[in-house]
């Protein structure tokens, strides 16, 4: 993540160097920016998935809006320096605005959706909790239903952790955690199915909370 930074910050700094006498070799570098972390980017280590949630919910969707700052301000930067006819510098002024004003709608809508993922996973986590408490403590005339409600709501937590945090492409964007540590959790919360009580229910339930805790400063309600 600082190799990331430093060499994203080189990179800006070489563009405004460019900026006043090669406009259009400095909306090139900045357009460059948004087409890297569009490939990949920085990385996010798999250690300590869930620890490390709070703030991938931070960082990818702040790493997100700032590429497509620098790429927008990129485009504009090459659409201004373009051989334009006098009569057409108003069309070329429209187009450069209304880039600018889709940048921020689409800004917005990356920390709406941040806030919708968090919220969504920690009500979906709160219900598998509840689910799996109740069917340790449910008498076992009643576990097979208690049984079919937590697994129905196990298979809505999972959808869930399947989504990207700053994007809806699967391809392209920051895992909530990563494909092995949710099926790591899921063999957990099958396990505390299938027997009510035993040790990974304690376990599954414990993940279950540190998963809530790094949702927790992000939920919003009524977003």
């Amino acid at each position: 993540m600082t190799s990331y930074l430093l060499a994203l910050g080189l990179v800006v700094v070489a563009a405004a160097s460019l900026l006043p006498d090669q406009p259009v070799l400095a909306g090139i570098a900045l357009v460059m920016i948004w087409i890297f972390h569009i490939g990949g980017g920085v990385r996010e280590p798999t250690s300590f998935a869930y620890e490390r949630l709070q703030g991938r919910l931070t960082w990818a969707a702040a790493l997100q809006v700032s590429a497509m700052c620098y790429g927008t301000v990129g485009a504009v930067c090459v659409i201004r320096a373009l051989p334009v006819p006098e009569r057409y510098a108003p069309g070329v002024f429209a187009a450069s605005l209304s880039v600018v004003i889709g940048l921020v709608v689409a800004a917005l809508k990356v920390f709406a959706r941040v806030r919708k993922l968090a919220t969504e996973l920690d009500r979906h986590a709160q219900k598998v909790e509840r689910r799996l408490d109740r069917l340790a403590q449910g008498s076992v005339l009643d576990r097979g239903r208690l049984r079919d409600d937590a697994e129905d709501a196990w298979d809505d937590l999972n959808r869930t952790l399947c989504n990207k945090v700053e994007t809806g492409f699967h391809l392209y964007g920051t895992f909530v955690i990563p494909s092995g540590t949710r099926r790591s959790l899921e063999a957990l919360v099958t396990e505390a199915i299938t027997n009510p009580g035993a040790p990974p229910y304690r376990d599954a339930v414990a993940r279950l909370q540190l998963l809530r805790a790094a949702c927790r400063s992000k939920i919003d309600t009524v977003g």
